[in-house]
Parts: structure tokens; sequence; C-alpha cells
């Protein structure tokens, strides 16, 4: 939850004070960042309703533990779902914001990379929000990445106590 936010409001900034020459530079990879967001965003809604859903089997009495286990097995599955895709789609923002910031470095004006005066160029070109947006859509991947982490290690925690299987009735005949 603090790295989404301190992503959203960064990515808000970032957004919000680019200058209006160089708005068109980035904003492929900015959206991608966004998009990221928003599923990390849906993921820690996700996650909310899977302790939800943990509440309400505690809760049940005539919940079998093969239901409750193929309910958290499925929303466990699509949790991994969810970050996996986000980390996809904040993997190309970063390829997008990187090769823009890249591309802003290497065209400094057509000078030479040796001339004394290039340096000062490049010191103009690239900004430290533009760094500020790096670091936000890294901490996004690092959300998604924990969360993948925890919904993984739990989809083990759930496998070792009560291992797939659809059919009760088969279930308590060897018990």
């Amino acid at each position: 939850v603090i790295l989404t936010t301190i992503s959203s409001v960064t990515l808000l900034f970032a957004k919000n004070v680019r200058k209006a020459g160089a708005a068109g530079d980035g904003l492929g990879g900015l959206f991608l960042a966004g998009s990221g967001i928003t599923l990390s965003i849906l993921s820690i809604f996700w996650t909310w309703g899977g302790a939800r859903l943990a509440r309400r089997l505690v809760r049940r009495t005539q919940t079998t533990r093969i239901s409750a286990a193929n309910m958290t097995r499925r929303a466990v599955s699509i949790a991994v779902t969810i970050n996996l895709v986000g980390m996809f789609v904040t993997i190309l923002g970063a390829e997008q914001i990187v090769g823009s910031l890249a591309a802003r470095i290497l065209s400094s004006s057509g000078l030479s990379p040796f001339a004394a005066t290039s340096a000062n160029l490049v010191a103009q070109t690239i900004q430290p929000l533009d760094v500020l947006v790096v670091q936000a859509n890294t901490n996004t991947l690092l959300s998604h990445y924990i969360s993948l982490a925890c919904a993984l290690s739990l989809k083990k925690f759930i496998s070792r106590l009560d291992p797939p299987s659809t059919e009760e009735k088969r279930r308590l005949r060897i018990k």
C-alpha cells in the first residue's frame, strides 16, 4: 500500500509538472506506469477481498475443507495473475521511460559526445523529475513483486494443507 501510494503521488506530480515543450516525451511510459499502479491498487483490493473471504470461511460451519481450499486457491490464483500482468505492464513502462531518457541523452543537439559543452547540455536535458519517475516505476514493480511473493507462498501453504481435489466424495471415503 505504501509503495503504491508513493508511486501514485510521484507520477501524478511528474505528470502535472512536465513542461509544455517536453509533454510528448515519455507519455507512453507514464501511461504504462500508471496502468501498473492501477493494477497494484486492484491487487490491494483483491487482497482485502481475500482477507474477507478467510473471515467468512471461518464463520461458516457448513463449508467443507475442500471447498474452502478450492475457493482460496482460486482467489490466490487470480491475485497471482493480477500481479504478473501488473509486473509486465510496469516493466514495459520502465523500458519506455528509460528508452526515452536514453534518446534524450543521445540526441543532445547533434553535438559530439567528446565536446566540453555537451556535458552541460546533457545535464540540462535530463531533469531530476525524470529520476523520480524511474523511482516511482521501480516502487510499483517492487509492490507487485512483494504481493506476488506473498500470494505464491500462500498458494504453497494451501497446497500443503489440502492438495488439489475436486471430488469431495472420493476424499471422504479415504478418511
